[in-house]
């Protein structure tokens, strides 16, 4: 649904969405967030399919998530997104997720890019050719999405593959992807016994079908985790920083 420049959709949530507490996982959330963008911009007439023809591609280059209630199995939720004031390369894009009691849950902003996936390179929003409306009167919070300190590359690194589920339709890992594999190096008892209230993302490099990554991961403070995603040749592939609601969080060996 498109109303006052909000575009909406509505998401039932099912076995699969949920994590062991059956509550929504934050990879999943974020899916959810995603595919209304998608979904929005499509409405406009620059969603994937048209990009692909023009030869761009739409790609996420920082997203601050807050996270105040996570729907559990079989919960009704609507993600209502909008687009901001845009700069000469990024456009900015906030969102609000809701219950069926009109409760807010979660909310978000982002900062996207336009890609030309011919030459692999950032172009200017003017590209587009198009004008998008948005309301002025209304963000989720206020702010740009914080920028993360990377944390060191480890000194004995243990490298993943890439596999086939991993991947987006643009033949990248999935954003997403980088969060649930952070979220994994949570202990389990600790992931019980706490609630994640914050999701920082930069992202800086994409990974494909093939590439092999590591996971730094450094305590920053009580609450604040962060972690680093590497490539094999030590390039830095994105920084996450995870906030909960009490203690530390600790990660497997």
């Amino acid at each position: 649904m498109y109303k006052n420049h909000v575009f909406s959709r509505e998401f039932h949530i099912c076995g699969f969405d949920v994590d062991h507490n059956c509550r929504l996982a934050i990879s999943k959330l974020l899916c959810m967030m995603h595919e209304t963008a998608w979904s929005h911009v499509s409405y406009l007439s620059k969603g994937w399919k048209e990009l692909q023809e023009e030869g761009y591609f739409w790609a996420l280059a920082k997203l601050h998530l807050k996270i105040h209630k996570l729907p559990e199995w079989n919960d009704k939720i609507r993600v209502e997104t909008w687009a901001k004031e845009r700069e000469s390369i990024m456009f900015l894009r906030d969102y609000e997720v809701f219950n069926e009691s009109g409760e807010m849950l979660c909310c978000a902003i982002s900062e996207w890019m336009l890609v030309d996936y011919r030459l692999n390179k950032i172009v200017r929003l003017e590209k587009l050719n198009t004008h998008l409306n948005y309301p002025k009167d209304r963000m989720a919070f206020d702010g740009r999405v914080p920028r993360l300190l990377r944390v060191d590359f480890p000194e004995n690194p243990h490298f993943y593959d890439v596999v086939l589920s991993d991947l987006d339709m643009n033949q990248h890992v999935n954003n997403a992807s980088y969060v649930r594999w952070v979220v994994d190096h949570i202990s389990y008892d600790l992931y019980n016994e706490h609630e994640i209230r914050e999701v920082v993302i930069n992202y800086v490099n994409q990974l494909k079908s093939g590439d092999k990554y590591c996971i730094a991961m450094q305590e920053k403070s009580l609450e604040n985790y962060n972690a680093t995603i590497y490539g094999e040749e030590r390039k830095e592939v994105c920084k996450i920083m995870v906030v909960v609601s009490d203690k530390c969080l600790m990660i497997n060996d």
